[in-house]
Order: structure tokens, then C-alpha cells, then sequence
């Protein structure tokens, strides 16, 4: 046993070391814990006089491969990260930092452990963990139907620029998916490990989105009591997103085009100049080339921006992904809110093939939502579960350009339906026998679905 005067100045220490907030204890060559700090008290209770691995995990026998142990015998200092239960019976992560204590004369009469409780960064790291898969799930480029060529065509361009540096500008308008495109680009990129970072520039008051995107010192205006990184820090070696970057004031304009320029820029109230590593991928629903000849955005800025353009159709330039988009977003409203409406009639399916959808996919999820609450369960979505402004919007209303033949629709409507529908539902569901469908899909030469590698999720919102 290690008694007071052996140890001196440590043990006069204590009342410091009760202020930190690692644990701090001391264990004896019998493994016996002959003191302990605040730290250790608070997550273990009081263990003094306890062999260690019966304090800290409960056994009745050294554990295998025992750090202090090892620190005994050859005085070199030991890391380990494990897992124990605590006294209430959750699992703690600790992290145990073990080293030898010695006499004056350089003997080993003891091991000195600092344990720094994990518990709360790796439930961290595991969410993150979890939510980075999700993300990437999300972005990835497999197994969504598409007969659009420009969205082909966009898909293909994304696997070539995202590997790539270069900023990208992405315009279409509200509710096409550009959030999407760009998470698409960021998880396809070497940058896909760090952070991917979205703002909307729109929804910051101006007053305030210097701060927020650059980052401020402490004492730099009123409020600012401590230093803020910015937005910008925060992406630092990932991908920045500036959704509705065509709202930036001109004056914030110029210190973007610094960053873009040098990827220099100066936080608020700050002398330095910070350097950064960052990807911007911008996103406007604003004709750009209008505001730089109104004089709202600096024409440098967006030639800066406009390095690969990609513009984002809306719906009603590619009305043969609405069905296939429809049916997808149908399953997932099902999925979240616990419903099984079987699928949309083939009569409102047309409806939606003619609807101009002004609000684009976020307009359509909203109408499926809606309908999704007032139709049955095992029965599909008619006519009369669609919100007002859709029924009440006569077909005189919109473009005549877009409407199409039963029969054009029953082509489309199959291979909509043939991605998550087995030959009986879409025979039910177009109210057609099973030999109608065969006979139909042999005149117009339909095989089962195309899977597009490299198609994205944007059509998921």
C-alpha cells in the first residue's frame, strides 16, 4: 500500500486536481485505487481502496491485457479508449491515459491514470456516423427512373465536374431539386468526407449575413462577445452551398469574390487574413444575367460562379418524369406517415401530366401529401382528394402543347407504374386486364423499367 509520505507532492496537489474536469487517480502495485479526484467521484462514486478493475468495470480479476499492468512493468505510458458500465448501469466510454509513478530513486511504486469520459463524442460520432450514410444515400447516383434527356444529360455532367474544383452555378426554378444536385456533386467529390455546408443567403437579414457567412472578432460591433468562425470556416475543405446567392447585397458580393478569387477573406472587426479550402456551389432561381445588367450583381462575381452552369428543367419541360416522380414520392409520404394508398388512378394521373406545376417537385409533394390524407387506405388517389387550386385550374388553362393523347398517357403510365408495380396492380390501376397491358406493351415496345446509373435524388424534393 502507498501511503501519504510517499507521494508527496502530488497529494499536495489535490485540491487542483479536484478542479479539473478529467479523472484522476492513483493506483498502487497491488492495482488498488489509493486516490482519486472530484472527476473520478462523480463517475465512479468513491472507490478509494478498491482494486481498479472492480471500480471501474466490475470484475472480479484483472482485465485481459491490463494497461496498468503493463505500466508496472515497464513504466511506459499507455493510451487505451474503452467501453464499461457506469454505476447507473449505462455504457461510458472512456478514454485512459496510464503512466508510471515513481520515487525519487526512479522507482515504479505506482500508476498514474487520467480518464477523460467519451461517452457523449462517441453518441457524437455515431449520429454523425449515421446521418453522413443518410446523406450519402440520398445523394447517391443509383437506381431512380428517369425518361428525361436532360436529366440524363445533367447526371452525366455531375459524375464529370465533381470531382473536380471548379464552382458550379445552378439555376432552374424554385422546388427543382438544386439543393440536391449540389449535395450530389459534394458526394461524388474528393471532398465528400468533410463537411457540406448549406445556407440560404435569402433567409439571413442582410444586417447580419456578413457575420454569419465570414465570421466576426470579439468586440467587433455590438453583441459580439465572443469570436464567431463564420459559415465559410465552418465548410473549411468541404463544399459550401450558397442557395439564393443572387440576394447577396453588392457589398457582400465583392468579399465573396475575394474568396472565390484567392479563397482569402477577413472575418468582421479582424485585421488578419484567413485562408480557406472550400468548394462553392451556388443556386438562384433569379435570371443572373438580368441582375448583372441591372447592376444588382457584379459581373465578375458571376463569371466567377458560372465556371459549369447547370440548369434544373422545371416540370412542365420534362412532363414524362412527372409520373414516375409522382409514384416515387407517393411511396414515400406512404412510408413516413404510416399509409397504404395503393397508387394514383390512371384519370388523375393525367391530371398531373397536364398541370403546369408552377411550385415544381416541392408543389407536388405538398398535393400528395394532401390527397394522401384524404384518400383510403388499399384504394388510390382520385380526382377528389386533390387540393381546390388543382381541380379548379380548367385544362383551357394551361399550355395545349402539353397535353397528350390517352393514349401517349397509358404509355407513360406504364412505365411509371412498372418500377414499383407488379403487372396486376398496373393492370388494376389502369383499369385494363392483364392480356390489355401484355398486348400494349408489345405495340409499343416496353420492356421493364430503365435504371439510370447516375441518376439523382433531386427527384426527392
Amino acid at each position: 500500500m502507498i501511503h501519504i509520505g510517499d507521494i508527496q507532492e502530488e497529494i499536495l496537489l489535490k485540491s487542483v486536481l479536484d478542479t479539473v474536469s478529467d479523472g484522476v487517480t492513483i493506483i498502487d502495485p497491488d492495482l488498488r485505487v489509493v486516490f482519486h479526484n472530484e472527476a473520478i467521484r462523480k463517475m465512479f462514486g468513491d472507490i478509494t481502496g478498491k482494486l481498479c478493475y472492480e471500480a471501474y468495470r466490475g470484475r472480479v480479476e484483472p482485465c485481459v491485457d491490463c494497461a496498468i499492468i503493463k505500466v508496472l512493468k515497464d513504466g511506459k505510458q499507455r493510451k487505451i479508449l474503452s467501453d464499461t458500465v457506469g454505476p447507473n448501469g449505462q455504457v461510458m466510454w472512456m478514454e485512459c491515459v496510464s503512466g508510471p509513478l515513481k520515487d525519487k530513486q526512479g522507482n515504479i511504486i505506482g500508476a498514474v491514470e487520467i480518464v477523460r469520459d467519451e461517452t457523449e463524442q462517441m453518441r457524437l460520432s455515431k449520429e454523425y456516423a449515421t446521418i453522413k450514410r443518410e446523406m450519402e444515400r440520398q445523394a447517391s447516383f443509383e437506381n431512380i427512373i428517369t425518361q428525361s434527356r436532360t436529366m440524363k444529360s445533367i447526371f452525366g455532367l455531375i459524375e464529370k465536374i465533381a470531382p473536380t474544383n471548379s464552382t458550379v452555378l445552378i439555376t432552374g426554378e424554385s422546388g427543382t431539386g438544386k439543393e440536391l444536385i449540389a449535395r450530389a456533386i459534394h458526394a461524388n467529390s474528393d471532398r465528400k468526407d468533410e463537411p457540406f455546408v448549406s445556407v440560404n443567403c435569402a433567409a439571413i437579414p442582410e444586417n447580419l449575413l456578413e457575420s454569419e457567412l465570414f465570421g466576426h472578432v470579439k468586440g467587433a460591433f455590438t453583441g459580439a462577445t465572443r469570436n464567431h468562425p463564420g459559415i465559410i470556416r465552418t465548410a473549411h475543405e468541404g463544399t459550401l452551398f450558397l442557395d439564393e446567392v443572387g440576394e447577396i447585397s453588392l457589398t457582400l458580393q465583392a468579399k465573396l469574390l475575394r474568396v472565390l478569387q484567392d479563397g482569402t477573406c477577413r472575418r468582421v472587426g479582424d485585421t488578419q487574413t484567413l485562408k480557406y479550402d472550400v468548394r462553392i456551389i451556388g443556386a438562384t432561381n433569379r435570371d443572373v444575367e438580368e441582375a448583372v445588367r441591372d447592376g444588382v450583381f457584379r459581373e465578375d462575381l458571376f463569371f466567377r460562379l458560372n465556371v459549369i452552369p447547370i440548369y434544373l428543367p422545371p416540370l412542365r419541360e420534362r412532363r414524362e418524369d412527372i409520373a414516375p416522380i409522382a409514384n416515387h414520392v407517393l411511396h414515400k409520404m406512404c412510408d413516413a406517415h404510416s399509409r397504404q394508398v395503393t397508387g394514383i388512378s390512371s384519370k388523375t394521373l393525367k391530371k398531373f401530366l397536364d398541370y403546369p406545376w408552377p411550385g415544381n417537385i416541392r408543389e407536388m409533394e405538398n398535393v400528395i401529401e394532401y390527397a394522401l390524407h384524404l384518400a383510403e387506405d388499399n384504394h388510390t388517389i382520385e380526382d377528389e382528394h386533390l387540393p381546390p387550386k388543382m381541380l379548379n385550374q380548367s385544362a383551357q388553362e394551361w399550355p395545349r402543347s402539353d397535353l397528350v393523347s390517352i393514349e401517349e398517357f397509358t404509355r407513360r403510365s406504364i412505365i411509371a407504374l412498372q418500377s414499383e408495380h407488379t403487372e396486376e396492380q398496373i393492370a388494376e390501376i389502369l383499369g385494363i386486364s392483364r392480356k390489355n397491358l401484355w398486348e400494349k406493351r408489345k405495340r409499343w415496345g416496353l420492356g421493364r423499367p430503365i435504371s439510370i446509373s447516375g441518376a439523382s435524388k433531386a427527384f426527392e424534393s
